[in-house]
């Protein structure tokens, strides 16, 4: 399974919420490295992403079969998927920060959820901590600012407009 979503499963669990409804884009991006609209959704039994039709391939090229997510077309949703999704959950959570009164409003309805949990910033919270593939990809990407400074260094003069030296 999904590394990050299994820790994130485990943190639900602490605090007694059974499910959550993910509707920011850096957290989905975070959890699933998909970079497509979407709502992801963490049930009792299985990981869902339910999207536009427009991304459907996007979504599944970026997903893995380590990730367990189980991708939906909007359009393909009937209400009773919409009230199964969280099936004898007490305690859904919701990202506060991400969600207008609206649409809260509306997933209470549609997912029939009993009691909706403000989850206070814990996905950003698990982001601020680096797993050692971040912590590669981040030195990577330094090593390439630094490589790029050196090779700027060797023309580089005072009077220089920013789109000469970008030439």
């Amino acid at each position: 399974m999904n590394k990050k979503i299994e820790t994130l499963r485990d943190k639900l669990k602490s605090l007694d919420i059974q499910g959550m409804i993910i509707t920011n884009p850096v957290n989905i991006r975070y959890l699933t490295n998909i970079n497509a609209e979407g709502v992801l959704l963490i049930t009792r039994r299985e990981n869902v992403y339910i999207t536009d039709g427009r991304y459907m391939e996007e979504v599944r090229n970026s997903l893995t079969i380590e990730d367990e997510v189980i991708v939906y077309n909007v359009k393909d949703v009937t209400r009773e998927d919409y009230e199964n999704f969280f099936t004898f959950c007490e305690n859904i959570g919701f990202e506060e920060t991400n969600l207008t009164y609206a649409k809260y409003k509306e997933y209470m309805h549609k997912y029939k959820i009993n009691n909706f949990e403000e989850t206070e910033g814990l996905l950003e919270k698990f982001r601020i901590i680096k797993q050692e593939e971040e912590i590669n990809l981040i030195k990577k990407a330094c090593l390439i600012t630094d490589n790029c400074f050196e090779h700027i260094r060797k023309f580089i003069k005072i009077g220089m407009t920013e789109k000469e030296i970008a030439f």
